[in-house]
């Protein structure tokens, strides 16, 4: 079953984003700050990570280019989910190599989800409860 980290340190998106992977079929880990989010990619490496720009103590997209200088054997896909849409996000973002950019309050889920199926992968069908 694909993993999916969501790096969001605001409870109120945090959460709806982790519960519709969930229903998905996904794993689903989350952090609410850049070094849990640091600590969850070295030790599990995800299948795809949900990243917020505005997560303290340094902001996500510094904590992915230190993730890829201290880890550059887990080449996790980043996907950025985020109120910032300025220039100098969107191209620090690229150079980085982040594969979507998803501008809080404006994609549907469905969109969300068709993201995470192609750099995730499909989830596994939720087992029946007996």
């Amino acid at each position: 079953m694909p993993t999916v980290l969501v790096v969001e340190d605001q409870a109120e998106t945090r959460r709806p984003l982790a519960k519709l992977l969930r229903q998905e079929g996904y794993n689903v880990a989350t952090a609410i700050n850049a070094y849990e989010a640091m600590a969850a990619i070295r030790t599990a490496c995800p299948d795809l990570v949900l990243m917020d720009v505005g997560i303290p103590p340094i902001d996500g997209l510094t904590c992915l280019m230190l993730h890829r200088q201290e880890n550059p054997a887990c080449e996790v896909p980043v996907i950025l989910v985020t109120g910032f849409s300025d220039d100098n996000t969107i191209a620090r973002a690229q150079q980085l190599g982040v594969k979507a950019h998803l501008v809080k309050s404006q994609f549907s889920p469905e969109q969300l989800l068709e993201l995470v199926r192609q750099y995730a992968g499909p989830a596994e069908p939720a087992s029946p409860v007996p």
